[in-house]
C-alpha cells in the first residue's frame, strides 16, 4: 500500500511540470516541490532525524509548510503541525507532549514560542522561516538550497505514524492524536474519488494547513490526484473571490463562519464560474445562509461531518445523491456509524444518541495518552462525543456535543435549538448556550450573546422572546455579553471555556 510519501512521488513523476503548488503570482512545480522535499529531508537527516522522531511545524499558510510536512515524512518523522494562534502555554505544551525534536517556524511567530522552545527539553533545533533568525536557529530557506537531497528513499510502512495532531476543546490540556500514513491516505483517496477530482482541477486553502481537515481534504487530496494547490496565506473575503476568480479554483473547502463571511462580500464581479463545489465542516451552517450563498454563487455546498481522531472525515453529502436538509450526509465509503444509548446499545434509526464511527482512518491513539485512547477507541469503534441519529436512509444529522447537553430538573435541552432560537433575534449577531450550575434545578441555560453592530439588548429580552418559540424551562435565565466567543480554528465555539467561565461568575437571572 502506498504512504504520503510515495503517492506524492507518483504525482510528481506522472506530471512533473505540472503546477503543484501557487501562491500569489508564484507557481511550483510537482518537479521543483519534489525537489525541495528530498532536500529538506536531507538536511533533517543530516540534523539528526531518525525513524519516529517528532518535528514540529509553526508555519502560516506557505508553500514551505507543504514542503516541511512531506520532509519530515520523507525523513521517516512524524510531523507535529501546532496551531499558531495557540498561546505560549498552549505551545510549549504540545512541544513537550510530542517531544519534538525539531521546531520550524515562521520569524512571525518567535516572540510567541521562543520561550516555550526553550523550555522543551527535547527541542534541540529551531529552523526559522524568514531575515530575522533566533541567534541559535537555522535558517530553513539555507537548508532546502544547501542540503543535498535524500540519497534514496527510506524505508517507511504505510502503518507508520505519519502525523500528531493535537485536539482542542475536549480537555483541559489538548491531547495528541497519532493518525498513520493509511489512514490519511485512505480519507484523502475516499475524497479524491468522491468528488472526481484530478489533474485538471484547483483546490483553495482558505482553511489552515494546521488543521486536519486542512491537511487532508485540501493538501493530501490535492497534491495525491496531482491537483493545483493554490494556497491563501490568510483568509480575507474579497481576496479569495479574486484569488478563485484568477486561478480558476474548482474546489473550497471551508466552515460556517467563511461562507457567512463570503455573503457579505459585494461588489459588480463576484462571479466564480470554475468553482464546482464547496464543501462545509466545523460547525452547523444553517440552511437558509446555504441556500443564499449558492444562488448568489451558482455553486454546491456539500455538508460534511468529522473530527481529528476520525481522520478527519467520516460523513458528507454526495453530488450524485439527494441531499437532506440539516443532515451532514452519508457516510463515507468504507466508513461504519452506530447510535447509541448511554448503555452502549444500539438504536433503531431516527432514534438519538452518541455516534460511534469505524473507519480505517481512525487514529491509531493519543500520543502518550493509553487510558484516554482506551476510553475513545473500543472494539475498533470510535466513541465521538457527538450527540446525533441516522434516518432510515442512513443519513447523519448531528444534534449536539453530549457535554453541550444541559441537564435541567431531569429535561435534556439541546442547546443548538436554543441558539437557533436567539439568531433570529435582530440585536444577536452571535451566540453560544451552555448550563449554569443550580442548586435547585441542577444546571439553568445561559446564552453568551455577541451583538449585532450598534444594537443593545434589555435585561430579560431574550427570555421574553424565546417564551414565544420555546416552553419556558428552555428559555435563558442567564444571559451575558461578549465581545467575542472562544472558537477553534475550523469557527467551533469551545464551549468548555464558556463552561468554566460560568462556573467561576454569579449572575442574577433575568426573570
Amino acid at each position: 500500500m502506498p504512504t504520503l510519501v510515495s503517492q506524492l512521488y507518483h504525482s510528481a513523476q506522472s506530471a512533473p511540470s505540472q503546477r503543484a503548488l501557487v501562491i500569489e503570482d508564484t507557481e511550483i512545480t510537482y518537479h521543483s516541490f519534489i525537489n525541495a522535499v528530498k532536500k529538506l529531508a536531507g538536511g533533517l537527516v543530516e540534523l539528526g532525524i531518525e525513524k519516529g522522531d517528532r518535528v514540529a511545524i509553526l508555519l502560516p499558510n506557505v508553500p514551505h509548510f507543504c514542503i516541511s510536512y512531506y520532509a519530515i515524512l520523507a525523513a521517516n518523522g512524524i510531523a507535529v503541525p501546532l496551531n499558531f494562534m495557540h498561546n505560549a502555554k498552549e505551545l510549549e505544551h504540545q512541544l513537550k507532549d510530542s517531544g519534538a525534536k525539531i521546531l520550524i517556524v515562521w520569524q512571525a511567530f518567535l516572540p510567541q514560542v521562543l520561550s516555550a522552545y526553550q523550555t522543551a527539553s527535547t527541542c534541540v533545533e529551531l529552523l526559522v522561516l524568514g531575515d530575522r533568525a533566533f541567534k541559535e536557529s537555522k535558517s530553513l530557506t539555507h537548508i532546502i538550497t544547501h542540503s543535498m537531497p535524500l540519497a534514496s528513499e527510506l524505508s517507511i510502512s504505510e502503518s507508520d505514524v505519519a502525523v500528531i495532531n493535537y485536539t482542542s476543546g475536549i480537555a483541559d490540556e489538548a491531547m495528541g492524536a497519532e493518525l498513520t500514513h493509511e489512514a490519511i491516505l485512505f480519507n484523502a483517496n475516499t475524497c479524491i474519488e468522491m468528488l472526481k477530482i484530478g489533474p485538471q482541477d484547483k483546490v483553495i486553502a482558505v482553511l489552515p494547513l494546521f488543521h486536519p481537515l486542512g491537511q487532508t481534504v485540501v493538501m493530501h487530496a490535492s497534491l495525491a490526484a496531482g491537483a493545483t494547490l493554490v494556497i491563501l496565506p490568510r483568509f480575507k473575503p474579497a481576496e479569495v473571490i479574486e484569488t478563485i476568480q484568477k486561478n480558476g479554483v474548482t474546489f473550497m473547502p471551508a466552515v460556517p463562519g467563511m461562507f457567512r463571511a463570503l455573503l457579505n462580500v459585494h461588489g459588480n464581479n463576484l462571479a466564480m464560474p470554475s468553482l464546482k463545489y464547496c464543501m462545509c465542516y466545523g460547525g452547523h451552517l444553517a440552511d437558509d445562509v446555504l441556500y443564499e450563498f449558492e444562488n448568489k454563487f451558482n455553486v454546491t455546498i456539500l455538508k460534511a461531518y468529522g473530527l481529528t481522531e476520525a481522520g478527519p472525515l467520516v460523513s458528507a453529502t454526495r453530488i450524485s445523491r439527494d441531499r437532506k436538509s440539516e443532515s451532514t450526509g452519508l457516510p463515507l465509503m468504507g466508513v461504519e456509524l452506530q447510535v447509541r444509548d448511554s448503555a452502549g446499545r444500539i438504536l433503531f434509526p431516527n432514534q438519538s444518541g452518541e455516534i460511534f464511527v469505524k473507519s480505517p482512518s481512525l487514529m491509531k491513539g493519543y500520543w502518550d495518552q493509553p487510558k484516554e485512547t482506551e476510553r475513545r477507541l473500543k472494539d475498533g469503534w470510535l466513541a465521538t462525543g457527538d450527540i446525533g441519529y441516522l434516518d432510515l436512509d442512513h443519513y447523519l444529522f448531528i444534534q449536539e456535543r453530549k457535554d453541550d447537553i444541559i441537564t435541567k430538573g431531569g429535561f435534556a435541552i439541546h442547546s443548538r435549538e436554543v441558539e437557533n432560537i436567539i439568531l433570529d433575534h435582530p440585536a444577536v449577531d452571535e451566540v453560544a448556550v451552555v448550563g449554569m450550575p443550580d442548586p435547585v434545578h441542577g444546571a439553568e441555560v445561559k446564552a453568551f450573546v455577541v451583538l449585532a453592530k450598534g444594537a443593545s439588548l434589555a435585561n430579560d429580552e431574550l427570555f421574553t422572546y424565546c417564551q414565544n418559540f420555546l416552553p419556558v424551562y428552555k428559555c435563558p435565565r442567564f444571559v451575558e455579553t461578549v465581545a467575542a466567543l472562544p472558537k477553534s480554528p475550523t469557527g467551533r465555539v469551545l464551549k468548555r471555556f464558556l463552561r468554566q467561565k460560568t462556573a467561576k461568575s454569579s449572575h442574577e437571572p433575568v426573570k
